[in-house]
Order: C-alpha cells, then sequence, then structure tokens
C-alpha cells in the first residue's frame, strides 16, 4: 500500500464502516471490521473525530451528524482521511421529532435549506485543519488523500459537497437521495447565475424557478456539473428495491457519477412505477406549497413549520404534559383563550393543508392501480379502498359541521364567559357533539383498520422499499455471494451448507470467544510468572540470603575474636590482661528448608500451569473447529491471530 491506495477499498467494507454512524464509532469496531474483511493488520495509527465536537453553538441545531475517520502509517505509506456524513434518521437522538426527514424535504425536495450542507462542509474544513497540523508535527511526507463516504441523506450531503466544490478524491454513496436541482440553485451561485441567464427567470420568485420544464432543466443541470466534476469521482451503490431510488425520477433529481445496482430481495423488485404515476404538475403543486414555509422552517425548526403548516401550537401542547391538576384550574382562562386562538389558526390553515394532500386523494385511482398491475393488490382490494376512503372523507366532512355548528351556537363563547361550567345547555350541547364526534372518529377507525387489511399486500411492498434503503439490507446483499451475513450488531456470520441443512456460525462472536481467552490466559499467565518470581525471592533467595549472611558472622567471629570480647562479661582493669578471648570456634548445624514449603508452592504452580494449558487447548479448539469447518481458509486463521483491542 505505498502508493497510498484506499484502505476501505470495498463496498461491503466502506458500507460496514458507514453503518458504525448509526451505532458507535470506535477505533476497537473500525479495526474489527477492517481485519474481518481483509485479513489484514489495520494501519498503525487510526483516529476518529465527531461532529459533535465541532459544533456551533450559536445556530439553530441543523440536525448533521458525521465522523472523520483519519487513517496514517508511514511505512505502508497511508494517509487518508474519510469524511462519512449520517443518513436520514426517523428521529433524532433525544427527541421524537425527523430533523432529518424535514430537511430532505425542505433541504434537498424544494432547495430552500442548506444548513446541514454547510454544516457538513464546516466539519470537514475544520478537520482537515486539525489533521494538516497534526501531520505537520509528524514531519509527514505523504499527501493527504480525502475520501467522502455517505447513504441517504449523507449521501446526499458527501455527492453535492463534491460537485460543487471537488474536495475529495473519491466518493462513495450508498442509497443516496440525490442531488437536486433546486437545492443547487441554493448552494452555487455560479450555477444559479447560469440557470438565469439560460431560462431567463427570477431566482426570487418560485413560480419561475418551478415552472421551468424538468426535463429540460435536468438536462442543463447535469450538462453544467459534468462539465466541472469527474463523474468517475462519484460512486453510487443502490438497491433497485431502494425508497429514494423509487423516488430518483421525481422533477429537480440529477444523476452525476457512476452508478452500481443490487438486488437486496429477488422477490421484489421496485415501486419506481407506482412514484411514476403521480403528475409533475402535482409534484411541482407540493413543492411551491412547501416552499412557503422554508423562512419558517430557517428560524424556528420543527415547531415552527409545524404550528405554520396547521395551526397546531406545538410548543404549548407540550407544556400541558407538565400541568398537575391545580395547574388546569388555575390557568382555565388562560388555556381556553390560547385553544380559542389556535382554533382560529387551525381553521384557516389546515383546510389549506387538506387541499395540497387531496393532491395524493386525486391520484389514488391511478396509484392503486399500479398496485393492482404489479400484483400487490388485487382489483376487489382496491374498489373496497376507494369506497373506504370515500366514507372516511364522508365522516370528517360531517365532523368538520359538527365543530361549526358548535361555534355558531355560541356554546364556544358561553364556555369563555364567567358561566361556563354552570349553564346545563352548554353541557348538553357538548355532551351531544361529543358522542357525534366519537361516532364519527370510531367509525373512521374501523375504516381505516378496513383499508389496513385490503393494502396488507400493498403495504409490504413499501415497507420492502423502506427495509431496502437501510445499510443493514445493502451490506447483506454484498455479503450474500461470498457466503456470509450480517447480524443486526455488525456481527459477522459464515453460512455453509452441508447437504439440505444451512449451517450458520458467527465468526465476530468466535473471534471474540477466542480473543479475550487468550488475553485473560495471558493475563493468568503473567499472574503466575509474578507469583513464582515472589515465591523465589521471598523463601528461596530470602532463606539463602539469612544463610549466607549467617555464615557470614559465623567467619568474622572466628577470625576477629578480639571484636567480641564483650561477650565475656565485664571486668577490672587488671583482670582484663588476664581474661582475654583469643579464638573462637563454632560448631554450625543450619537446616536445609522445611520440604513442606516448596512442595507446597510447586504443586500449586503445576495445578495453575495445567489449568491454562487445558484453557488453551479449549480456547485453540475454537479456531480450529472454524478452520476445518472451512477448510483451513487463510484469511480466515488471520482473522483469529490479528488483536483489534
Amino acid at each position: 500500500m505505498l502508493n497510498n491506495e484506499e484502505v476501505l477499498n470495498t463496498n461491503i467494507l466502506r458500507a460496514r464502516i458507514m453503518s458504525l454512524e448509526y451505532q458507535n464509532v470506535s477505533i476497537h469496531e473500525i479495526k474489527r471490521i477492517y481485519i474481518e474483511e481483509t485479513g489484514k493488520e489495520p494501519p498503525a495509527h487510526i483516529a476518529i473525530y465527531s461532529s459533535d465536537d465541532f459544533k456551533d453553538s450559536g445556530q439553530l441545531d441543523s440536525g448533521f451528524d458525521g465522523t472523520i475517520i483519519h487513517f496514517y502509517d508511514a511505512k505502508q505509506g497511508i494517509n487518508q482521511q474519510y469524511t462519512i456524513t449520517r443518513g436520514s434518521e426517523a428521529r433524532e437522538k433525544d427527541t421524537w421529532k425527523p430533523f432529518d426527514w424535514l430537511y430532505n424535504v425542505f433541504g434537498i425536495f424544494t432547495g430552500k435549506n442548506v444548513s446541514q450542507y454547510r454544516d457538513a462542509s464546516r466539519f470537514d474544513r475544520l478537520v482537515t485543519k486539525k489533521i494538516n497540523a497534526n501531520l505537520k508535527k509528524w514531519n509527514n511526507k505523504i499527501p493527504l488523500k480525502k475520501i467522502g463516504l455517505g447513504h441517504s441523506l449523507g449521501g446526499n450531503l458527501n455527492a453535492t459537497i463534491q460537485i460543487t466544490d471537488k474536495r475529495y478524491e473519491k466518493v462513495y454513496v450508498i442509497n443516496d437521495a440525490p442531488s437536486n436541482i433546486y437545492q443547487l440553485i441554493t448552494i452555487d451561485k455560479n450555477f444559479s447565475e447560469e440557470l438565469s441567464l439560460r431560462f431567463n427567470i427570477d431566482l426570487n420568485n418560485d413560480q419561475d424557478i418551478y415552472s421551468i420544464p424538468p426535463a429540460e432543466l435536468k438536462a442543463f443541470a447535469e450538462e453544467y456539473y459534468k462539465k466541472r466534476v469527474d463523474e468517475h469521482s462519484i460512486h453510487h451503490l443502490t438497491a433497485q428495491e431502494d425508497m429514494l431510488y423509487a423516488v430518483s425520477g421525481v422533477r429537480g433529481f440529477i444523476n452525476i457519477g457512476s452508478r452500481e445496482i443490487i438486488d437486496t430481495n429477488s422477490q421484489f423488485t421496485s415501486i419506481k412505477s407506482l412514484v411514476g404515476k403521480i403528475p409533475d404538475g402535482d409534484v411541482q403543486a407540493i413543492q411551491l406549497y412547501l416552499s412557503q414555509y422554508t423562512d419558517v422552517y430557517n428560524e424556528k425548526g420543527f415547531d415552527g413549520v409545524v404550528q405554520a403548516m396547521t395551526g397546531v401550537d406545538l410548543e404549548w401542547l407540550e407544556s400541558l404534559e407538565q400541568y398537575g391538576v391545580g395547574d388546569y384550574v388555575w390557568n382555565a382562562a388562560d388555556m381556553v383563550e390560547k385553544a380559542d386562538h389556535m382554533l382560529d389558526e387551525m381553521k384557516v390553515k389546515i383546510p389549506e393543508l387538506l387541499k395540497h394532500v387531496t393532491i395524493l386523494y386525486r391520484n389514488l385511482n391511478a396509484i392503486l392501480q399500479a398496485f393492482v398491475d404489479s400484483g400487490f393488490m388485487t382489483m376487489e382490494q382496491k374498489e373496497a379502498i376507494l369506497q373506504e376512503v370515500k366514507h372516511i372523507q364522508q365522516d370528517v366532512d360531517a365532523l368538520e359541521q359538527l365543530l361549526h355548528d358548535l361555534r355558531d351556537d355560541g356554546v364556544w363563547l358561553v364556555l369563555r364567559g364567567p358561566l361556563a361550567w354552570s349553564d346545563p345547555f352548554v353541557w348538553t350541547k357538548l355532551l351531544t357533539t361529543f358522542k357525534n364526534i366519537q361516532r364519527y372518529i370510531m367509525d373512521i377507525i374501523a375504516r381505516l383498520q378496513a383499508i389496513d387489511r385490503h393494502a396488507a399486500s400493498a403495504q409490504q411492498a413499501a415497507v420492502t422499499s423502506v427495509h431496502a434503503h437501510m445499510l443493514y439490507e445493502v451490506i447483506n446483499a454484498l455479503a450474500r455471494s461470498k457466503g456470509r451475513a450480517y447480524d443486526e450488531y455488525g456481527n459477522m456470520i459464515l453460512i455453509k451448507r452441508v447437504g439440505t441443512e444451512e449451517i450458520r456460525l458467527n465468526l465476530s462472536s468466535a473471534v471474540r470467544i477466542y480473543q479475550k481467552g487468550l488475553r485473560m490466559l495471558e493475563e493468568k499467565e503473567a499472574v503466575l510468572r509474578d507469583m513464582k518470581q515472589r515465591y523465589v525471592q521471598e523463601y528461596v533467595e530470602d532463606f539463602e540470603m539469612r544463610k549466607r549472611n549467617l555464615m557470614r558472622n559465623i567467619e568474622n567471629m572466628e577470625q576477629n575474636p578480639g571484636a567480641y570480647q564483650h561477650l565475656l562479661g565485664s571486668f577490672t582493669y587488671d583482670a582484663q590482661q588476664v581474661y582475654v578471648l583469643r579464638c573462637i570456634e563454632v560448631h554450625e548445624s543450619i537446616p536445609p528448608m522445611d520440604p513442606l514449603i516448596p512442595d507446597l508452592f510447586e504443586g500449586m504452580f503445576a495445578y495453575y500451569e495445567w489449568e491454562i494449558a487445558k484453557g488453551k487447548e479449549l480456547i485453540a479448539s475454537v479456531k480450529q473447529s472454524f478452520e476445518q469447518f472451512f477448510e483451513k481458509d487463510e484469511q480466515l486463521a488471520k482473522i483469529f491471530d490479528l488483536r483489534y483491542e
């Protein structure tokens, strides 16, 4: 790899690393995946940078999340930066609100918000600066190679950064939301100016922008960017069943780069033909409607958009969850006032919203027919669903009339007055109305359940399309030809057919057991070595040292008897001249160490050595079982032996 060839050099390796963005990106997991897929030692230096550490606290949270991984190995000539932008999440961390999917609507579909694009670009720029500073300290001579990775929305972000800024050497995206012309108009000033001149439009006028024939707009945009970016630098890996691929033919989306199509479900093709049943004029109408709320989304986020579209004050409704019984009584007047104001707004805004939602209803017959033509629904089921939808619409109209009559009767005004809780007419009217509302709601629920039953097979098609969008499905589709699979935790499962039976073995778990077992046995060996050393020091060497000291003292007494004159006792001066110690002879008898001591320790050491040896045999059998079952695969053996902790 001396020529700095890509570290993440296969689709499945890139996909598995991308999937960590939705779980837990760690050096340990990166090494594990790299070793499992390549059977090689990972680069010596791996650093991880999280977007959470680079967010601007002064700005509204766009919902962007990402990770940058830096691989560096001077000996192998590796110096690579992988910028991974996270895909759309069903809901954001710590909240139920779908920031990413709302960005898909306003940022990609209408092109009126570029906050995540800017945050992704800023994150890459800041981390690149930090990496270059570190490389300078290391006296690095290897050029930094930058590669972008992304799934879903993340794929859109990095592909769009590449076509507008040419920041990466390569970009690999999986089931990405395609770059959108309306998005690029907001991002790329040069492109928007060229577009304005070509079609003679006012870019500040949404009617002008969305009125351009989509085929002409697509051709212009693709020609513009294909002249400015190397198409070979962007590679799309797409499941043919993917829901985003199904909508990629809708107005505004462009196709830049090479594309590889994979089949994640042999029993299902795509819902692309179903999406194609929606007329372009209706898509245009939806874009124009949504574009009205872009400024609100940019300024106030999710809550602001909901209130602007429906009149529903989510922030206030959520605050009521904290109320106790006393709070409701104490704040009754204020609550009625706010509810009245909210209903006034809902009365104006919800009909406008429903008018655009009926775009889908107008095309329901054609869409259901497409399900029939595709074999996902029978004609009888289609007709039954249309009838149920018709009855639901009648129930909704009846409910609207009930609420209208309630206001006309002045009941709502009485509720706000001083007699709100004592007027029997008010309570009778409310009780009757609420019973009728309950009856219509229960009828709607029953009809929705009937639709659910009739549309079960069609729903499965949509569910399959959603599943195909997930990295998990793509990873397993890529692994299928290799006789492998991956579970939801990212573990590699080896598959082998023996006769009519399919045997699945969890390689990742086996390697963990093997390596953790070895590590525990190595720790035991280290403890045993320390115990042996302590035994020698505290018993054997200490005994010998004491014996040497004793013999040294005996020798000193025999050679220097005068030094021990004081042992004879005290004498007068003249007696000291007579009683002189002239010779000492020591008849020593030093017994050896009690044999029970070494026997005890050596027996204990022998037991521990036997136990460790048996443990090694057991651990080795795990590896040997896999090797024998899979005919001593060389890469398999390396996976067991290469440590990633």
